[in-house]
């Protein structure tokens, strides 16, 4: 058995429901080139965190980690075993439970430590969004999945319902890859279901996504979009939804769902308050949207569903 395959049995055994390992080095000029033409559009919104430290994002290894010679990449399945009541004012099952940022690192540090004490002594670094790192272009090299015309990593037999981590090392390991060539073929569900339009033949606008607009964007939202929203108060999973590879997603073990989210009312967004925030933010990624932007999203749902 090779370092690589002890090293996946291991994650698996740690609760990782995908996982492979690729070689670091540039990335490739395809893709790269791609990706700036998408920011050079503007459709990063105002993201402009995802427009810096290009170099480091394009060519990761020893500024990252001195002596990187390989990346494992972790995903675990973050799909709730409950979901919120239909009527419900909408959250983004990523949310459901606790700050995947807070788990997903305290899972890659224990991988890394017994990876150094009973397979072979290397040094790491654990990268959960901490960090430019093109995780969905790695994790598909690694074999780990494929990035679909939604533009989430598609793991088959698992779904894209999924949480990306990466663990460098020093480790020369030999590299992982597909086994089977997967694709999203002629299917544009996710495409013809998009709310906003965001998302087109052409790729994703950000500026048009839900997910974007309830998190990421601060101020006010363009009307036109905001009347598309319906039932979405925190995010958007519509075209993970009407994805085939979701319709038997693997069921999250590490991420267990809170009261907070599956019991969110209509009445809690009319009564939205300070303490109404911190009930629903507490050790959850909601709270990368601030407590304005959430008040703002509550009266979009409220005027979307008086």
């Amino acid at each position: 058995m090779t370092t690589t395959d002890r090293i996946l049995r291991l994650a698996k055994e740690l609760g990782a429901d995908a996982v492979g390992v690729s070689r670091l080095g540039p990335v490739a000029s395809d893709h790269s080139r791609l990706y700036e033409q998408w920011i050079n559009s503007g459709k990063n919104g105002k993201m402009a965190y995802l427009s810096r430290n290009n170099a480091l994002r394009f060519h990761p290894g020893d500024d990252i980690l001195p002596g990187a010679r390989s990346v494992i990449i972790v995903a675990l399945s973050y799909y709730p075993r409950e979901l919120q009541d239909p009527q419900a004012p909408r959250v983004s099952k990523y949310a459901y439970g606790t700050d995947y940022h807070t788990v997903m690192r305290r899972y890659l540090t224990t991988l890394g430590n017994l990876i150094h004490r009973d397979i072979e002594g290397h040094a790491y670094r654990a990268i959960v969004d901490t960090v430019p790192f093109l995780e969905r272009y790695w994790a598909e090299v690694a074999g780990v999945g494929f990035i679909g015309r939604n533009h989430n990593l598609i793991v088959p037999g698992v779904g894209s319902y999924v949480f990306l981590g990466e663990l460098l090392t020093t480790l020369s390991l030999e590299p992982t890859g597909p086994s089977r060539h997967y694709s999203c073929g002629a299917c544009s569900r996710c495409v013809e279901n998009c709310p906003t339009r965001a998302l087109t033949a052409q790729g994703l606008d950000a500026r048009r996504c839900i997910s974007y607009l309830t998190i990421e964007h601060r101020g006010p939202i363009p009307e036109e979009l905001a009347e598309r929203f319906e039932r979405r108060f925190y995010g958007c999973d519509t075209c993970q939804d009407v994805c085939p590879y979701n319709h038997r997603s693997t069921v999250q073990r590490l991420f267990p769902p809170s009261d907070a989210v599956l019991r969110l009312t209509a009445h809690d967004l009319r009564c939205f308050t300070r303490e109404t925030y911190d009930r629903l933010t507490r050790d959850s990624a909601i709270s990368r949207a601030k407590c304005p932007e959430l008040k703002r999203n509550a009266e979009i749902f409220l005027k979307n569903n008086p």
